[in-house]
């Protein structure tokens, strides 16, 4: 069973159970609340299929580009729950929907490469970082 993650758009957010078919999946507006409703999304999501966490054998999760925290969530549950399990977990950026992004994962980890390594955020662009109001820094 797969466990697919995309948390990439600021405004919503993607959990899926995959074995031949979908066995369950989740999207919701996750806005600002995203760090504090995952982790209870992904527990209803494995309660209502049936399924316990174990049975998982591979994780898929959106590397980005996307927002920066949405993919520092999603990427660090993602990596979190593969490095627990001792399973496999990819990282697939530039996809354009939940469908391409479980095609283009199934393709990752069915190419018999080692994906025990963490997955990395792929921002798509230079971060945007604030300079500090006052001058007198330390």
């Amino acid at each position: 069973m797969i466990l697919v993650i995309d948390t990439a758009d600021n405004e919503k957010a993607f959990l899926g159970l995959w074995v031949s078919e979908w066995l369950k999946k989740e999207e919701w507006s996750s806005g600002r609340n995203l760090s504090a409703d995952i982790l209870i999304k992904l527990e209803e999501l494995y309660d209502k299929s049936g399924k316990t966490f174990k049975e998982t054998t591979g994780i898929i999760v959106n590397s980005g580009p996307g927002s920066f925290t949405g993919l520092r969530i999603g990427i660090s549950v993602a990596n979190t729950i593969a490095y627990s399990l001792n399973i496999p977990v990819v990282g697939c950026s530039d996809v354009e929907s939940y469908q391409m992004l479980l095609l283009k994962g199934q393709q990752m980890l069915s190419s018999q490469k080692n994906f025990k390594e963490i997955v990395l955020p792929k921002y798509g662009k230079e971060p945007n970082i604030t300079q500090p109001k006052n001058s007198k820094a330390c």
